[in-house]
């Protein structure tokens, strides 16, 4: 059984005027995604890559407004970890950020620290766990908000560039928090990100959304080997990619891949 499955979904913003028409982003999705699987989602910007995962949370047109339509089935909960985490952030120490949705629910105590510590462990907080959020880097507030996500135990975890606007040692923290949930989890997971590097490296499928619809979907070396269409509809390309084709190669799309390819 899919974990998640859309057929012609189909999503429309309100209009930005009163007397205007409908802002159609949608306009007809197909996917298929299967349980415990790593999907990469790129494209152009504007294309409706937060919109889609928005839609998948069930908080579009919940608190977006809009109209949905076609199938959509989605087995299990959801954990969704947003763009930005200065404005998620509210509780006065890390330990106490991953603590409150957990309180929420009424976890038992036992269960909640357990919990807990082990989202500390998978994301490399145990150190901080008593630091105020607003006293850490953009790395280190984002792997709290993907610690306080996976506490809750999620079927589908949905990142929303989750190394977006970080500085290299933010990325490689960020990264390396995912490494080791891809490597202690059998969560799904699912991530819309403009880092091309990034999603050559952790998905085992990527798709690609542009002009409303999933427009390709396959391995990463398939998908990013093409850099030329790529490139004409705006959509990222990993350097390593570049490098490939520049060498009239398509073998490798990863710097991994590359060493091991041209063995150096």
């Amino acid at each position: 059984m899919s974990t998640i499955c859309c057929q012609d979904l189909r999503f429309a913003y309100p209009p930005v005027l009163e007397a205007g028409e409908a802002v159609q982003v949608l306009t007809g999705v197909d996917l298929d995604i299967a349980p415990g699987t790593f999907t990469g989602i790129i494209g152009p910007n504007g294309a409706g890559k937060t919109t889609l995962l928005l839609l998948l949370a069930g908080l579009a047109p919940r608190l977006t407004g809009g109209e949905r339509s076609g199938s959509m089935l989605v087995n299990g909960r959801v954990g969704m970890v947003f763009q930005d985490p200065e404005g998620q952030l509210f509780n006065s120490t890390v330990e106490m950020e991953i603590a409150w949705g957990l309180e929420n629910l009424a976890v038992p105590r036992a269960e909640m620290r357990a919990r807990i510590d082990r989202a500390l462990d998978v994301c490399g907080l145990n150190a901080l766990r008593h630091r105020a959020p607003d006293t850490l880097s953009g790395g280190e507030q984002k792997r709290v908000l993907l610690a306080a996500t996976l506490a809750m135990q999620p079927d589908v975890l949905l990142l929303d560039e989750p190394v977006g606007s970080l500085d290299p040692q933010g990325r490689a923290e960020v990264l390396h928090a995912i490494a080791d949930l891809r490597a202690h989890g059998d969560v799904t997971v699912i991530m819309v990100e403009n880092d091309a590097d990034a999603v050559a490296v952790f998905a085992e499928r990527v798709l690609v959304l542009h002009a409303g619809g999933i427009r390709r979907a396959g391995p990463p070396r398939d998908i990013f080997i093409d850099t030329d269409w790529l490139d004409s509809i705006g959509a990222p390309v990993p350097a390593a990619a570049r490098l490939a084709r520049a060498l009239g190669r398509s073998d490798f799309v990863t710097l991994a891949g590359a060493a091991t390819a041209l063995d150096v």
